[in-house]
């Protein structure tokens, strides 16, 4: 299983490789932007707070396995993976400028509701999570599926934020929005 284990790896680099390269190329100027402070707490302290309190309470619980190793599963995780990731980064070439990796107003910002912005407010961290759930199914291991559950505490922190930006830039284009899609799960949530 090694091998599927560099796969997933090799998958997620490519998707960060890609992430940081597209960051580079669609800069554009911004209006409002969150302090980088206040990204740090709810993004990186939190993952790392939450890894650390899942090891403490129990050490055995994080190697422990929820998902049987087998090539089934595994091949699952795989394209479950890919298909979330894929979603992100449609999400991302769709979002354009728009995008930033903290809460941001761009001068020029427009209210996406195109492409993968028909189904969900925010596909970009629903594809993400995705792909998280699908490495940890090909994986199996407790601790990754623990990552998926404290990486959706963390973007349901960061949407809210996103949204209370974007109600107060678009008003009730946006709040109407919020209405007609669900934020991280078509029709559900």
């Amino acid at each position: 299983m090694q091998v599927f284990d560099l796969l997933f790896a090799l998958v997620w680099i490519v998707f960060y490789a890609y992430w940081l390269i597209s960051a580079w190329q669609t800069r554009s100027p911004v209006k409002r932007t969150q302090s980088r402070l206040s990204f740090l707490m709810y993004g990186v302290i939190w993952v790392v707070i939450g890894l650390l309190f899942v090891s403490w309470i129990s050490p055995e619980l994080v190697a422990a396995r929820l998902v049987p190793a087998g090539l089934i599963f595994t091949l699952a995780g795989l394209l479950i993976t890919v298909a979330g990731l894929a979603f992100a980064v449609w999400a991302r070439v769709h979002l354009g400028s728009n995008w930033s990796a903290r809460p941001t107003i761009r001068t020029e910002h427009t209210l996406t509701r195109t492409g993968p912005y028909r189904y969900v407010r925010h596909p970009i961290y629903s594809g993400i999570l995705l792909g998280l759930l699908g490495t940890a199914i090909g994986i199996g291991y407790f601790i990754i599926f623990a990552c998926v559950l404290i990486l959706l505490a963390g973007f349901v922190i960061k949407f809210r934020m996103e949204e209370k930006y974007l109600e107060e830039e678009f008003g009730e284009e946006y709040a109407r929005y919020r209405q007609e899609v669900k934020a991280l799960i078509p029709y559900v949530l």
